[in-house]
Parts: C-alpha cells; structure tokens; sequence
C-alpha cells in the first residue's frame, strides 16, 4: 500500500500540501489488495495516512532522491577528463571553477524536477501544522532523518573531492556537514523561489573565464562564493599520492555501500 501510494505521489509530480487529493480508493486500486486487508492492516484511514507521510518523509524516499547521482557523475568525469591539469595550483583552480559551474546547474535541474524534493518541500512546511502530536513527532523525525542521510553523503562526497582538488577546511568551519548544508541552502533555495520569479533564477550570468567568457547559472555562482569562504590550498600537495588516495577512499566507500544491509 505504501509503495502504490508513493508511485501515485510520484506520477502526481510531488506531494501538494495536503494528501485530499488522493483517496485510499485509489491506493487500493494501484496496490491491487482488498479493502479487508487494508483494514486489517490500519485500524482507520487517517493511520494509513500518518504512516504515508512518515514514509514519504523517511530516507527511504527523500535520502535518496535529494542526492542527484547525476550530479555526482558529473563531477567525477570532469576531474577525470582533465587530471593533468591538477598537477597545478592555478590548474586545480582552473578545473574546480568549471566542476562547479556544471555540476552545480545539473544538481539545481534535477533538484528542481523532482517529485521526491517537491514532496519534502510540502512535508516541511506543513509538518508542524498537523493536529496530532505523535504524528507530528513521527514525521518531523522522519525528515530529519532523510536530512541527515542526505548530509552525509555529499559531506562524504566534498571530502572525497578535497583529496584529489588540494584542498582543506578552512579553521573556522568546523566539518563537511557545514560546507554540505549550506550548499544545498543555495540550490534549494534558489529551487523555491523559481516558481514564483522563473526569470530571475533561470537567468545566465557571463563571467570572464580562463578561456573566454563563460555561461553561468545563479546556483552555480552561489555555490562558488560559498566554496571560496570554506576551502584553502592543501601544504605539500602530490598529485600522485592524491590520486591514490582518491581511489582507496572511493573503494572504501562502494565497501561499505555494497555491505550495507
């Protein structure tokens, strides 16, 4: 019942701000069970509901769907594609400029057509509203943990991308977390205000570049600025002993994702 419901949710383009427009009817329907065997499951329909909302909020959904692996492909490729030039400060410059200036306006398109982050977008502005308290309770939790998941893994990805980069925190941001959390600010945020001033948002920005002028979309300028305040050059960078790194850290981690229950 709860995955036929996500599917209705998901072909719907995202959760409105409230479920009326979806009947336990038609979950039904899409679940193909009996009526009997809901009520067995729920005593009534408003703790299906309560159960929809908390796994519509759960990581199960949100945690995955607010990581763009696209996003992440991206990234890899062109660091990739370009790994001569990061024997260089000015190349490792040079190639972390254009790694944001792309993948950032990819994370801010698929962000922006998700069903998944229109959904968060109405759980978390009207989660606090809802009557009953430990529904309240379940789903704010529910959030918070899909946020955390979400944290984690592009905390894990900008630690990953510091190695091969040269880069470090600087003192005063104390984690990744940090860095994480306010570059999704800037995308999402820039996601939000979208529908109400699509001109704005949409609208590219030609900056001078290394090799000419180049196109830039809001998220990705943003993105940059917020980067430039958090990271410094590595001392003492080796682009061999980085590139190993690098690969022992990705290996590390696919570990640990294929060994995850």
């Amino acid at each position: 019942m709860l995955d036929a419901a996500q599917r209705l949710v998901d072909r719907a383009g995202g959760l409105t701000v409230s479920l009326e427009s979806m009947t336990l009817d038609q979950v039904i329907k899409e679940a193909g069970v009996s009526r009997t065997s809901v009520y067995r499951e729920w005593d009534k329909k408003e703790d299906f509901y309560v159960d929809l909302l908390c796994d519509l909020a759960g990581p199960s959904w949100q945690g995955t769907a607010a990581f763009d692996e696209e996003t992440i492909r991206l990234a890899r490729s062109i660091v990739a594609e370009r790994i001569e030039e990061l024997r260089t400060e000015e190349g490792r410059r040079r190639v972390l400029r254009e790694t944001v200036r792309r993948a950032a306006r990819q994370n801010f398109n698929a962000v922006v057509a998700s069903s998944q982050w229109r959904t968060y977008v109405a759980l978390t502005a009207t989660v606090m509203s809802l009557s009953d308290n430990e529904a309240r309770t379940r789903v704010r939790d529910a959030l918070q943990a899909a946020e955390r998941v979400f944290i984690e893994r592009m905390s894990n990805f900008y630690a990953d991308m510091s190695i091969m980069f040269g880069f470090r925190l600087k003192s005063y941001i104390n984690s990744y977390e940090t860095l994480a959390a306010v570059g999704a600010s800037v995308v999402e945020g820039l996601g939000l205000r979208q529908s109400l001033t699509p001109d704005i948002v949409n609208r590219q920005i030609m900056i001078p570049g290394p090799d000419g002028p180049e196109e830039w979309h809001l998220a990705a300028l943003g993105f940059l600025g917020i980067l430039e305040q958090c990271i410094e050059p590595q001392p003492d960078y080796n682009p061999d002993d980085a590139l190993k790194d690098y690969l022992k850290q990705l290996a590390s981690r696919e570990k640990l994702v294929s060994s995850a229950p």
